[in-house]
């Protein structure tokens, strides 16, 4: 099953299906799985000098140790260039406890990026 999620996720990653077709098959993969994970979600939020967030990103939490490698690969890299670390092994922790907790709290001028469990 773990096999089957990352290969939705390539096809999402190179375009060759829509976000929402992405979810549907990820929703009939994972059917079943922990009930306390599917009521809890990472949220990523980007804000570019605004108090209305440019990008909202909301996901079942079972489903965010597969945005690991995003966030690990271009997340990562992109703070780095600013001086940010990003801790990926307390982030793992955090989403495996599942309870709601902020990951990631960037502000760089009026800019800002929030990564957290709702």
């Amino acid at each position: 099953m773990e096999e089957e999620k990352l290969k939705i996720l390539e096809l999402l990653e190179k375009k060759k299906i829509s976000p929402e077709d992405s979810l549907l098959l990820l929703e009939a993969v994972g059917a079943g799985s922990d009930r306390r994970e599917m009521e809890r979600f990472l949220r990523l939020r980007v804000y570019e000098g605004g108090d209305s967030p440019r990008v909202n990103i909301s996901v079942p939490l079972d489903w965010a140790k597969y945005l690991a490698p995003l966030i690990d690969g271009k997340i990562r890299a992109r703070l780095a260039a600013k001086g940010q670390t990003v801790d990926m092994a307390k982030m793992q922790a955090a989403i495996e406890l599942a309870e709601p907790a902020t990951l990631l709290s960037v502000q760089d001028g009026k800019d800002r990026l929030e990564i957290f469990i709702e």
